[in-house]
């Protein structure tokens, strides 16, 4: 006899022996009890983290429900650029208003330096840093402005200068005026 029969012989009266055992079941009224008892018992919920998060967003798996909310939110951006818009357009139109005084009239949109100058004084308005403030454009045409009027006084001191008739009427005139002004 070979190796591989004596095995085959030795696993066929193992599972002989085993088929023919039975198991024994004690304790057979304890079962029944514990069986009974869990099928009277619900099951207690455990409510996890999983479940609950499962529970609050299980209305990302409705198709509809996820493309209506989709909808609503682009609605609302629009919303909010269109109102923002409206906004700035109104913001800017201030800019371009007239603000009219007792004798004056001044642009709000205006980039004159002495617009704004008048505007502040008008409005009697006091900055909190005590300064004004004057962009390089602004600069640049009052230093201009500075100069052209400076050539115009050099030009109209040289024409009175060169005309003595025109010289003793100013003179004249500018004594009358500190006259009147010491009356007052």
């Amino acid at each position: 006899m070979s190796e591989m029969e004596t095995e085959e012989k030795k696993y066929d009266k193992i599972l002989n022996i085993l088929r023919k055992s039975k198991p024994q079941l004690t304790g057979m009224e304890d079962i029944e009890e514990k069986v009974l008892n869990r099928i009277r018992m619900p099951d207690k919920a455990k409510l996890t983290l999983s479940d609950l998060l499962d529970y609050m967003f299980s209305w990302v798996y409705v198709g509809w429900v996820r493309r209506s909310l989709i909808a609503a939110s682009i609605l609302i951006v629009i919303v909010f650029g269109y109102q923002q818009a409206m906004i700035l357009k109104r913001v800017n139109s201030l800019t371009d208003r007239t603000i009219f005084t007792e004798s004056m009239m001044v642009t709000g949109g205006s980039d004159e330096i002495h617009d704004k100058l008048l505007l502040y004084k008008l409005t009697d308005r006091k900055s909190h840093d005590k300064q004004i403030k004057i962009s390089e454009r602004q600069m640049k045409r009052l230093i201009e402005a500075v100069n052209e009027l400076q050539l115009k006084y050099d030009d109209l001191m040289r024409m009175i200068e060169e005309n003595p008739d025109l010289k003793k009427y100013i003179d004249e005139r500018l004594t009358e005026e500190n006259r009147e002004k010491l009356k007052l």
